[in-house]
């Protein structure tokens, strides 16, 4: 149970030591630092020092008792009270990214002006790449190599909610390594995923086209996915020219591709 209590007030924002003074204050009562020290093992001098830092956190309070200075544990609706005053600052974070998001890229397109590439290891880093996506301005077109989620799992339920949240467009050309991918994630074949009127979906069989990575064209950016046998990375290349080719070859493959029969 300690335990249970201890990984609260830590995911809370208290350190171990604040902690242990917490569990002991609130197991014993209003302490005097020396009986603190004492019961928790910390010495007195940084009992003083973390005292301090939770009284501006909220977490304890000083009382007088007869002319003593005492130390107590706040009361349980005041750590409820500190929880709903995070999840407000967590709120405010969520709320004001996209805002702070634009304001710093934008601050860095002014300073690294011209052809930017920025490399990416592992399923870590190709989740961020999905994540970029939500920058899409117009629309974005793709190739898709195999379902995203064998490779990042539940975060692409994540960004798929907040694909249909913001309204994004997309149009996607498949092949038949997307359509294996479904059916070794005992998938249906024809869900593809998507079910907005927003994002529209061709297949063309890889006798024409054997796609064996993913890409996304969208903005000024041409964004490569690829795993295979363990080997996991990703390329970004911020670049107007190339991603208008891109499109333009996208669009040549659109024409030939079809309806999966």
């Amino acid at each position: 149970m300690e335990k249970t209590v201890k990984e609260f007030l830590n995911k809370l924002g208290l350190t171990d030591d604040e902690a242990r003074l917490y569990l002991v204050l609130n197991q014993s009562g209003p302490l005097s630092v020396l009986n603190l020290s004492r019961q928790s093992g910390i010495n007195r001098t940084k009992v003083y020092r973390i005292i301090e830092s939770m009284q501006r956190a909220g977490i304890i309070e000083e009382i007088i008792d007869q002319h003593k200075k005492l130390t107590k544990a706040v009361s349980i609706d005041t750590l409820e009270l500190l929880i709903k005053e995070q999840e407000s600052k967590t709120k405010y974070l969520r709320d004001t990214f996209p805002t702070v998001s634009n304001l710093i890229a934008g601050q860095k397109a002014v300073s690294q002006p011209g052809t930017k590439v920025f490399f990416y290891r592992g399923a870590e880093g190709v989740r961020q790449q999905v994540w970029n996506t939500l920058k899409t301005k117009e629309e974005l077109l793709g190739y898709s190599y195999r379902p995203l989620s064998e490779l990042i799992g539940k975060y692409y339920e994540e960004w798929y909610e907040e694909w249909i949240k913001r309204n994004l467009k997309m149009r996607d050309i498949f092949s038949d390594s997307y359509i294996e991918g479904k059916k070794s994630l005992k998938q249906k074949i024809d869900s593809l995923d998507f079910k907005s009127r927003n994002i529209i979906s061709r297949y063309i069989p890889s006798k024409m086209l054997n796609i064996t990575h993913q890409m996304d064209i969208y903005n000024e950016i041409v964004s490569i996915y690829h795993w295979h046998e363990g080997e996991i990375f990703g390329v970004e290349i911020y670049n107007e020219k190339v991603a208008n080719m891109q499109r333009q070859l996208f669009e040549m493959v659109w024409r030939m591709a079809g309806k999966l029969k």
